[in-house]
């Protein structure tokens, strides 16, 4: 029988090259939803696994559709209140000032929004 699968994935001596994380988790969402009934991922290094851990769950929120609802007024960035709006709504987090500031201070947009996620679901784990 041809369908999903589950999957175990090792990521021990993996390495992301800067730039390329949301390409990457982009390509593993589609690769999950479209071959993975369910996944396990492991590594032995405690800082990936806690960085697997936050990023499995950021996959779980499909990124791209969680930015266009949050992005109410189709602009294609996000202003600090609709992220800190949208963290309270969907996550139970308020950011304070200071950590809205540092999130926010390149611009919120769909090309560094699951970066942004995964910064805030990292520090409030």
């Amino acid at each position: 029988e041809r369908g999903p699968v589950d999957a175990i994935v090792n990521y021990d001596g993996f390495d992301c090259k800067s730039g390329l994380e949301e390409a990457y988790a982009d390509a593993v969402e589609a690769l999950s939803s479209r071959h993975y009934k369910s996944v396990k991922r492991y590594s032995f290094n405690a800082f990936r696994r806690a960085k697997l851990k936050t990023m499995a769950k950021v996959e779980a929120l499909n990124a791209k559709s969680l930015f266009r609802e949050w992005d109410e007024d189709n602009t294609g960035s996000l202003s600090p209140l609709q992220l800190r709006e949208g963290v309270r709504e969907n996550f139970g987090i308020q950011l304070k000032q200071a950590e809205l500031d540092a999130l926010c201070k390149d611009g919120v947009t769909l090309r560094n929004f699951t970066d942004i996620l995964l910064e805030v679901m990292s520090k409030f784990e």
